[in-house]
């Protein structure tokens, strides 16, 4: 099909194309709310500051003024007077004469002004008085006259204090008019809050904007700039540390800069202009639909600006059909492209960003591909009789990302499926955000699973999460609650029952297909109506007592520092089945008889040992799960087995015990589950030894167990914290005192009444 001219352009199917006219109506409406925008103008700041100099120099012609009255002033005063004083006394009295002038009239007081005319102390020549008389009875210390005035008068008498002062006069006018300054009245009309003002200081990096009726006035500048003032005024006062030296002097040069400070802020045409431009490129054209059939341009009529927009556009339309090979090219290699971008994305998340203790790196990466090739054959199937996507049910894979790893690395693939979802459903943003949106809800809504109910919690969280996402999709689009609004809502509502059902199927199958334990598989093993601690009650009953109470202290002590409690609890129960073979070997286990009186040390510490490696033989016999294995591998590392090996260097005097014989096989603890086990494990079977149990001698035989552990590098393959351990410390002491409590012994009471097959004898007997 082609567009043919001299005859009726008809659109052959339906395609979009702008509207010329609302386009444009949107444009002009964002240019016309763009504000007025105004500026500091440079040039009337240096006019302001050239006529602070104009001002300055009209001080400065009073300078000879001054130094002739100093001078005749010095002439006049006696040894009675301070020379300073004396000086002070002629500037004011010059300061006065100005301030009555006539460019000075009205326009600063003479006390404002005296500093300005004030010669420096220093620079002033040297009086020589008259000799001390001594006639006529005149005291000693009576004032005498001046004769005369010496020193070097080469350069005269120097006023460096008002040259500092209109230096810093100078800068300070010139830094806050720049900064932008408000004079007069802040108007309040609604057309004025909308005007903006853009600084143009020197030295800023880039110009800042503000409201014009927010710019603050003269005493505003001045408390926001305080300290870059203070700062420029002690520069010029380096001679002396008296912090109000340089606090006079920016006050008296404040003064002057005040005199000239006005209004410096005029229009900025250039920079309304292309902030409108800028407000209408940023407008989106407004598109309308053209249906099939329906006429672009009828011939022998004058071409619009609409028709011919929707004639290029229809044009376009079949000139990126014209070609199907080289599209179907180029959307493989984008689509190519994109999918080694996501795997590639998922392959950094899961080394970087993941604990590799519990789940190897591999595996979470394959389950995390397994998954998204799940979700991608479901959206193709579900693609050919439902096109909006909002039933695919890809919130069940993050769901079980979240319970099988981490939910971290649950958002990390929610994201890269909302990817690739909205790629295979024509990068349609709609289906990006809906997919995204679940799949975070679900994978966040999994913290612990413990019940079966929390998958469902889950599932229902990611379809609420989604029905938000319909509804703010529905508004955005401006199509209301409409007919299309609500059979989105049935579908995301669809979906989330999908998830109810789908995640609960898959869990157990990717639990045993890549080797994970979750809670869930944890709670199974922790019924201790379990065929394998059925036979541990049965034949070890000391053994079982002990890991049940072991339980309750490892999943206390783990859940007091962050660790998984349940798996130090079901690890605790299944720790010493290894004790089933030889169960006579352990004291919990014995009555009377101890058949290590009839062994040597050594045997005796590998006998105990064995238990170990029994144990674990059992558990991998009865299919445990490996952190279970872990566990009992684990829970005595490699410890010293110290009863025996004490014994057996007792019996041998010259050293030769190995002390490697007497030892558990190991490892130690790689996990902070196994770590606290091991703790747990010394101190209940240990603390029952304690006569007289209180919390302080608990407290301090729980540190010596810990202490001892510690020192013998048992903790270095784990990561707990000397934090960690103090507080597994705390919960033990507080729990193993309550486990030891005592009772109150009831004294025996005899009854007063008699039996009644009872004679008594006259003797007293009966």
């Amino acid at each position: 099909e082609r567009v043919r001219l001299g005859e009726d352009i008809v659109a052959p199917f339906f395609f979009e194309s702008v509207d010329i006219d609302k386009s444009e109506e949107a444009r002009a409406a964002a240019a016309a709310a763009v504000p007025d925008y105004y500026r500091v103008d440079p040039r009337k700041v240096e006019e302001r500051v050239t006529a602070l100099g104009k001002r300055i120099g009209q001080l400065r012609a009073w300078r000879p003024a001054v130094e002739r009255a100093v001078l005749d002033g010095l002439l006049q005063s006696t040894s009675a007077e301070e020379a300073e004083a004396v000086m002070d006394a002629a500037a004011a009295a010059v300061a006065q004469e100005a301030a009555a002038s006539a460019e000075w009239r009205g326009q600063a007081e003479a006390a404002a002004l005296a500093p300005w005319l004030r010669p420096d102390a220093a620079s002033l020549p040297q009086r020589v008085f008259a000799p001390q008389s001594g006639e006529g009875g005149a005291p000693e210390n009576a004032p005498r006259a001046v004769i005369e005035l010496t020193g070097e008068r080469e350069t005269g008498i120097v006023f460096s204090y008002g040259d500092r002062l209109s230096e810093l006069a100078r800068i300070t006018l010139r830094h806050l008019l720049e900064q932008g300054v408000r004079f007069g009245a802040a108007n309040s009309d609604s057309e004025a809050q909308l005007l903006r003002a853009v600084s143009t200081s020197t030295g800023a990096s880039q110009p800042k904007e503000m409201l014009l009726s927010e710019l603050p006035d003269w005493d505003q500048v001045l408390e926001i700039h305080n300290q870059w003032l203070r700062d420029e005024a002690r520069l010029r006062v380096l001679d002396t540390e008296d912090a109000s030296a340089w606090a006079k002097l920016l006050d008296n040069a404040l003064i002057m800069a005040r005199l000239e400070a006005a209004d410096v802020i005029r229009p900025d045409q250039d920079a309304a202009i292309s902030a409108r431009q800028r407000a209408r490129e940023a407008v989106e054209p407004v598109m309308r639909d053209i249906e099939a059939d329906i006429i672009l341009q009828q011939k022998n009529r004058y071409w619009t600006a609409q028709s011919r927009s929707d004639v290029r556009t229809l044009a376009a339309s079949l000139e990126s059909t014209a070609r199907p090979r080289q599209r179907t090219a180029l959307l493989v290699l984008a689509n190519f492209i994109l999918v080694a971008m996501v795997i590639a994305f998922i392959y950094r998340a899961v080394y970087l960003l993941t604990d590799r203790s519990k789940v190897p790196p591999s595996t979470q990466f394959n389950l995390a591909l397994l998954l998204t090739c799940c979700v991608l054959a479901a959206g193709r199937a579900i693609y050919y009789f439902e096109s909006t996507g909002f039933l695919l049910p890809a919130a069940a894979a993050a769901i079980l990302m979240a319970i099988l790893v981490s939910a971290r690395l649950a958002v990390i693939l929610g994201l890269s499926n909302a990817v690739l979802i909205s790629a295979l459903y024509g990068y349609d943003w709609r289906v990006l955000l809906l997919t995204l949106t679940m799949s975070i809800a679900g994978a966040l809504s999994i913290h612990k699973v413990r019940r079966r109910s929390d998958m469902a919690g889950a599932s229902l969280n990611a379809a609420c999460a989604g029905l938000l996402a319909v509804t703010v999709l529905a508004l955005a689009l401006e199509s209301g609650f409409s007919e299309e609004f609500l059979r989105g809502l049935l579908l995301v509502a669809m979906n989330g029952a999908i998830c109810l059902l789908i995640v609960p199927g898959l869990l157990s199958p990717l639990e045993r297909l890549f080797h994970i334990t979750t809670d869930i598989q944890m709670l199974e093993y922790s019924d201790l109506n379990n065929e394998l601690l059925g036979q541990l009650a049965i034949k070890a009953p000391g053994t079982f007592a002990h890991s049940l109470m072991l339980g309750q202290l490892a999943e206390a002590a783990a859940d007091a520092i962050g660790a998984n409690g349940l798996l130090a609890r079901v690890c605790a129960y299944y720790h010493d089945i290894g004790k089933m073979r030889r169960s006579a070997y352990f004291s919990e286990n014995q009555t009377e008889y101890n058949i290590h009186d009839t062994l040597t040390p050594r045997q005796s510490s590998r006998a105990i040992a064995a238990h170990v490696l029994q144990g674990v033989q059992m558990a991998r016999e009865y299919h445990l799960p490996k952190p279970i294995q872990d566990g009992i591998l684990e829970h005595h590392g490699t410890s010293l087995i110290g009863y025996f090996y004490q014994q057996a260097r007792d019996q041998r005097k010259h050293g030769d015990v190995d002390e490697a014989d007497y030892r558990y096989p190991g490892p130690k603890p790689q996990s902070p589950e196994t770590a606290i086990l091991m703790i747990c494990d010394a101190c209940e079977s240990g603390v029952r030894s304690i006569k007289h149990p209180n919390k302080e001698r608990v407290r301090e035989f729980i540190d010596k167990i810990i202490a001892g552990r510690f020192a013998d590098r048992q903790f270095d393959e784990c990561d707990l914290t000397l934090r960690q351990l103090n507080t597994i410390a705390e919960v033990l002491t507080s729990r193993i005192l309550t486990s030891l409590h005592t009772r109150v012994a009831y004294p025996d009471v005899k009854s007063e009444r008699s039996p009644d097959n009872v004679i008594k004898l006259k003797g007293g007997g009966e």
